[in-house]
């Protein structure tokens, strides 16, 4: 098949005819015939118009400004022409003029305008000369010509007029101008006396004989002009004519591109516009869900090609639909035994880890218990071997959950501040009883330049080193192991720290290098059966430290030994806050005293080893096994804390949490759940459920004894257990429930808060100092007509009663803000009245509570006081010692060991203390310690 392509051309002055044919050819014949247009096509039409219209019309502009200039220029000679014949009359007559006047009135003014007309400015030389270069017609100059002869003569009669009037004035030739004195007069005029001489020049410019021969001057110049003005006429005429057509040609051409532009715009519509109109339209309706679809081809060879591709297109799509379909329900199902799998992965691993976790949980406490009874060696020896079986069976379960975590991308790093050395010095005493029973040696290298203190996730850190260290330890039979950290980089606030694990083992072959960090893999097959383990703590380290943004590697030679490294990024820190770790002993050991917990636990094992613990801790503990018992318990008594098991028969944790914090009892009291669900989403759900923190079984002694040292230490515990506990605070909130609702919502603001009563107060006494004439600011802006002002200020204050839970004042400031929007000034003023009444009561209520917080806070300060006198003045003499001699121990003892002083002292003056023994202002720090035990020696002792 053939294409034959005819291009057909016609040009003429004002059209175009531009066309083109496809005609289809086979086997030599025309088999059929159809017009077809390109998309090209249509754009070199386009540029073909255009670049014909363009010529065009440059050239219509062109003609056109030379038809405008024609007529222009013909209008200007005939004004020049006219202005010259003008300007010869005006001369004539303005000689004659000052000669006239010379005869009557001899003055010599006169004569000389007339000679400097002659002489100077010689008008009638000028508009000969300019005629000529203006090429004027012969006939036109010789009129001129015989015009300047006339008027030539003429001047022979007007200087004798002027002879005969210097003579009579008695001027000497020498006195003349020079045409005049050249001048001979007759004898008949020499003779006549001075006043017939006067006469006489009057009567010579005034004659028959002078207007005559000025008549004859003047009929040339005006027979000139007639012609003058005649040819111009003409020309001007046929400058305009040329004008004229030249409009005709615009309005033709004009003409001519409109009908070319209409001609374009049909071929557009018809080849383009209407075509995509068309596809458009039926593409409204378009859907693969429809299994006949078709697109009519139409317009250019372009858009049919696009719709022939279109149809070709959906008709494999619709096919690619249906297989798609049916893979789609194959991965569907796929998906949902996916889903299936893994949700009967994490019960598995929720089950496990509670089923595993509970008796663990007795076998770890128990034999802490038996720890501490008086055993004999033997007993001791196979005591520590049950906490240490208890404990690895413990770390594998912990490893298999860590993995599920990071595999499932759910692992959540907690960034606390820390001390580096003390963090490598507790894993190292971890470490050292069982590399002392193998006799290796344990060594321990901080570079100078590692900061001190860091914030980052200690707890992983911990779990990565303790790793490396462990390993260490299991494949090395003799020689040493090593810990060291470095400092790599440091920007800003930030730290590339870098921690190693050097070992003298038995090494790693290239080969087990490739596999080391994968999961489920060790060096080889009997590495497991000869060394234990599950395959899972390198890659798990792996992960965490990736997580941190860091690297690990490892560096090993078969018999020689192993450095494995690894990089982290870490905040650095100028000090760390408090922590329960840094609790100094003998107020924990005072706080724990005549406190009272409630212990819940389904498990009778657990819950008795459990209670033995706490007890050795000298905290006293009730027990109950079920949720009902624990809400009947906190109703009948006060607690300090609640431990709460979470998976209970009856009545979970979480239910008996929320029942618990809908009693008044119960709102503030801290509850922590113990549970053995070591699963992600425990501590979220906790949280929901109102308890305050969670402990995952088995219990660690140590992190319990954290925890409680800190509900016991903790101010916000104790104040929210004395606010809505204590007999003082509890008869004041029963005297006015109504308006703790109405007015004021102590409970809910404070436990937006984060259950800080402190800022409560803090926003109750700005409050009430910023805003107790509101009342009367608004009616001033009522009275001074400050409607824009009184929006605004309404506005700003209904905020500020929100955020301290007035919720009564919230809503009449709501009311009186669209009555300004509405500008009704009446129920302004209606609401005004109310909300002074209502704020009046909001201050007193809210002055009371303070009151009453104070009177709380100073009782509190006596009990605690008195109850840990001997630790506090033996630190701060410690302290005081310390900074008196300027001695740099006395910054680590207060970091780490004075922190409870904020249960003490204003924050204002503990923060001013800090950041002056941070500093090393030491003399000054030492004179606010000495007023510090000056201020609190009467509490104290």
């Amino acid at each position: 098949m053939r294409y034959l392509t005819l291009v057909l051309f016609y040009l003429g002055n004002y059209n175009m005819c531009y066309s083109i044919i496809f005609i289809n050819v086979e086997d030599g014949g025309y088999m059929k015939s159809k017009w077809v247009i390109r998309q090209s096509a249509i754009s070199g039409i386009v540029l073909v118009v255009f670049f014909l219209i363009a010529i065009m019309l440059g050239w219509s502009i062109l003609y056109m400004n030379s038809s405008i200039k024609a007529e222009q220029n013909a209008e200007k000679r005939r004004t020049e022409f006219k202005q010259l014949g003008i300007n010869l009359a005006d001369a004539s007559d303005y000689l004659t003029d000052e000669a006239r006047k010379f005869a009557v009135t001899c003055d010599i003014n006169h004569l000389n305008r007339y000679w400097e007309e002659i002489n100077v400015t010689r008008t009638r030389d000028k508009v000969i000369s300019r005629l000529q270069e203006l090429e004027s017609p012969k006939e036109e100059l010789e009129l001129l010509a015989e015009a300047k002869k006339y008027s030539d003569e003429l001047v022979e009669t007007e200087r004798r007029s002027m002879r005969l009037v210097m003579e009579a004035l008695g001027k000497s030739q020498s006195k003349m101008v020079p045409e005049i004195a050249t001048f001979q007069l007759s004898n008949e005029d020499k003779y006549l006396n001075r006043d017939n001489k006067l006469l006489k020049a009057i009567e010579i410019m005034n004659d028959a004989r002078y207007d005559a021969d000025k008549k004859s001057i003047m009929d040339p110049i005006d027979r000139f002009q007639e012609i003058m003005n005649s040819r111009l006429e003409a020309e001007l005429e046929s400058a305009r004519k040329g004008t004229g057509r030249a409009t005709a040609l615009q309005v033709v051409l004009a003409f001519i591109i409109i009908l070319a532009i209409a001609i374009l715009i049909r071929i557009l519509f018809r080849q383009v516009t209407f075509p995509i109109k068309n596809y458009t339209l039926m593409l409204r309706d378009f859907s693969f869900d429809k299994e006949e679809f078709c697109l009519i081809p139409q317009g250019t060879m372009e858009l049919k090609m696009l719709a022939n591709n279109f149809n070709e297109l959906y008709e494999s799509f619709q096919g690619e639909l249906i297989r798609r379909r049916s893979a789609e329900e194959t991965m569907k199902a796929a998906r949902d035994e996916a889903d299936f799998a893994s949700r009967a992965k994490s019960e598995f691993l929720a089950n496990m880890s509670h089923e595993i976790r509970t008796p663990l949980n007795s076998i770890i406490g128990y034999q802490y218990l038996l720890k501490n009874t008086n055993l004999n060696p033997k007993q001791a020896e196979y005591s520590d071997n049950i906490g240490m079986a208890a404990k690895n069976l413990l770390g594998i379960i912990n490893e298999i959950l860590d993995f599920s975590k990071i595999e499932a991308g759910r692992m959540v790093l907690d960034e606390v501040e820390f001390n580096l050395d003390s963090m490598i010095r507790e894993l190292c005493i971890i470490v050292a009883m069982e590399a002392k029973r193998k006799g290796i040696d344990l060594g321990v290298s901080i570079n100078p330049d590692v900061p001190k203190f860091l914030r980052g996730d200690i707890t992983r850190l911990k779990q990565i080193i303790l790793n490396l260290l462990s390993n260490g330890i299991k494949f090395t039979h003799e020689g040493s192991i090593s810990v060291g950290v470095k400092l790599c980089q440091k920007d800003h606030d930030y730290a590339v720290i870098k921690f190693y694990v050097r070992d003298s083992g038995i090494g790693i072959s290239d080969e087990q290098k490739k596999t080391l960090f994968q999961a489920f893999t060790q060096g080889d097959a009997s590495t497991s059966r000869k060394y234990g383990g599950t395959g899972l703590g390198l890659a798990i380290c792996k992960k965490i430290v990736e997580l941190m943004g860091g690297e690990i590697s490892v560096e090993s030679q078969v018999g020689v030994g192993s450095i494995f490294s690894f990089t982290v990024r870490l905040k650095m820190v100028d000090s760390i806050s408090q922590s329960y770790e840094s609790l100094n002993p003998n107020i924990a050991s005072e706080l724990f005293k005549n406190k009272r917990i409630l212990l819940v636990e389904d498990d009778t094992i657990n819950l008795q080893m459990t209670k033995e613990i706490i007890e050795s801790m000298g905290i006293k503990t009730d027990t109950v096994n079920s949720g009902p018992e624990a809400i009947k318990m906190v109703q009948q008594n006060k607690y300090e804390a609640v431990l709460m098991d979470i998976r209970m028969p009856e009545m979970d944790g979480y239910e008996t949490t929320k029942h618990i914090r809908g009693l008044t009892e119960g709102r503030f009291v801290p509850i922590v759940a113990l549970t053995a669900d070591a699963v992600e989403g425990v501590d979220q759900k906790a949280v929901e459920a109102g308890m305050d923190g969670y402990l995952t079984k088995p219990l660690e002694t140590i992190k319990l004894l954290e925890v409680l040292s800190g509900i016991m230490i903790s101010e916000y515990r104790k104040h929210s257990e004395g606010n809505y506990n204590g007999l003082h605070r509890k008869n004041y909130l029963e005297k006015d429930k109504t308006l703790i609702s109405d007015s004021l919502d102590y409970i809910g603001t404070i436990r937006r808060l984060g259950g800080s009563e402190h800022k409560y107060i803090s926003l109750l006494k700005v409050y009430i100092e910023n805003h107790k004439k509101d009342g009367a600011k608004i009616k001033d802006l009522i009275s001074s007509g400050k409607p824009q002002e009184l929006k605004e200020f309404v506005h700003t204050i209904k905020g500020s009663a929100a955020n301290i839970g007035a919720s009564s004042i919230k809503g009449i400031l709501c009311k009186l803000e669209n009555a300004t929007i509405n500008d009704n000034i009446e129920e302004v003023r209606s609401i005004t009245s109310d909300l002074e009444v209502e704020l009046k009561g909001v201050y007193e209520r809210a002055t009371q509570y303070i009151e009453s917080f104070e009177n709380i806070r100073r009782s509190k300060n006596e009990r605690v006081g008195k109850a840990c006198h001997a630790s506090i003045g033996k630190d701060l003499e410690m302290l005081y010692k310390l900074l008196d001699e300027g001695d740099s121990t006395a910054k680590s003892l207060f970091n780490e060991k004075m922190c409870y002083l904020t249960e003490f002292l204003e924050i204002e003056d503990y923060n001013d203390l800090k950041e002056k023994i941070t500093t090393y202002k030491f003399k000054d720090a030492a004179l606010s310690v000495g007023r510090i035990m000056c201020n609190i020696k009467g509490i104290l002792y």
